[in-house]
C-alpha cells in the first residue's frame, strides 16, 4: 500500500526554505541520542542564521519508545504548524526527558503520561489543560504526527537521530558531533 499524500511536507523548518545547505534531522522526543544532538542543532541554527542554511526536523516515534507517541502528539498540538513553537517546546521537553524516559513509566498509566504532556504544555505555554487534551485528540494532529514517521520509512530511517545534508545520508555527523565538527562539513558547502 502506498503512503497517502500528506496535507503538507514532513517536518518543521527553520531557516531559508531555498537554502543552499539543507539539514534534515529525524529525531525521537524520547531518544537520549536525539536529546544529546538537540542543543548542537540549535547552536547550528544560531551560527548560520545569516547564511543559506536551513534545518528541518522530522519528529518520529521509535517502536521501543512507548512514551514518545503521546509526547509527539503534545508537540504537534502545541506547535499547531508553527516551527518556532515546535522548536521551543521540543527544547522544553528534551530538558525534562528524565520525567518520561523508560523507567519513569514502568508502573504508570497512559493517562499519567497524557497528564504529564498536558502539564508540560501548561507550564511552558499556559494552555488550558482541558482544551489542550482535546487538541491532542484532534484528527489533524494525529495525521500531522504520523506524516514524519511515514516519510522516515521512505528514507529508510530506522534510528534517531538520523541526519541528512542536502539529501545525502552518508554524512560524517551524528549525535556526538560538536558545532566545530558540523562547521567543518558545512562551511565548504557554502
Amino acid at each position: 500500500m502506498a503512503i497517502p499524500i500528506p496535507q503538507q511536507p514532513s517536518g518543521f523548518l527553520l531557516g531559508d526554505p531555498a537554502a543552499k545547505v539543507t539539514i534534515d534531522a529525524f529525531v525521537d522526543i524520547q531518544c537520549p541520542h536525539s536529546k544529546r544532538a538537540w542543543p548542537t542543532l540549535l547552536q547550528l541554527l544560531e551560527h548560520y542564521k545569516n547564511d543559506s542554511v536551513s534545518l528541518r526536523v522530522h519528529l518520529i516515534t521509535l517502536s521501543n519508545h512507548r512514551q514518545a507517541w503521546d509526547m509527539s502528539l503534545g508537540l504537534f498540538a502545541l506547535a499547531d504548524g508553527d516551527a518556532q513553537r515546535f522548536f521551543d517546546f521540543a527544547t522544553y521537553m528534551y530538558e525534562r526527558q528524565d520525567q518520561y524516559y523508560n523507567g519513569q513509566f514502568t508502573d504508570k498509566t497512559h493517562n499519567d503520561l497524557r497528564n504529564l504532556v498536558v502539564n508540560f504544555a501548561e507550564q511552558h505555554a499556559a494552555v488550558n489543560p482541558d482544551e489542550f487534551l482535546k487538541e491532542m485528540d484532534e484528527h489533524d494532529v494525529y495525521i500531522n504526527a504520523r506524516t514524519p514517521i511515514r516519510f522516515a520509512a521512505t528514507r529508510a530511517v530506522w534510528a534517531t537521530p538520523t541526519l541528512f545534508i542536502n539529501n545525502a545520508d552518508n554524512v560524517p555527523v551524528n549525535h556526538e558531533t560538536t558545532l566545530e565538527e558540523w562547521r567543518a562539513v558545512i562551511d565548504p558547502l557554502l
